[in-house]
């Protein structure tokens, strides 16, 4: 009878994707879900966008994208009313996306 050494020892993986599994649980945890905005933040919102087009004011924008919560600086370069969306530094945000504005000096 030979001896085997340290190959009898070896774990046995039964998940091949194992690891790529555990990744998958782990980002999935970190998502956060979408804010729900009443009518009254959206139209805000939606005043306090069209005020910093038209006066071409520097802003902060959080908006939703992904599972997360991002920010954006800039002026506002497009503005499209009918298809909602705008667009900051060659950035295009959806009306919906948006969270916060807040005008920066």
């Amino acid at each position: 009878m030979t001896d085997r050494g340290i190959i009898k020892w070896q774990p046995f993986n039964s998940c091949f994707n194992s690891n790529d599994i555990l990744e998958d649980i782990k980002r999935k945890k970190q998502l956060v879900r979408f804010p729900i905005l009443s009518e009254d933040q959206l139209n805000v919102l939606e005043n306090k966008i069209k005020m910093a087009y038209n006066l071409k004011l520097f802003i902060n924008i959080e908006y939703y994208y992904d599972g997360k919560i991002k920010n954006l600086n800039g002026k506002i370069n497009y503005f499209d009313y009918y298809s909602k969306k705008l667009i900051i530094n060659k950035k295009e945000i959806y009306f919906n996306q948006i969270l916060k504005i807040k005008e920066l000096n």
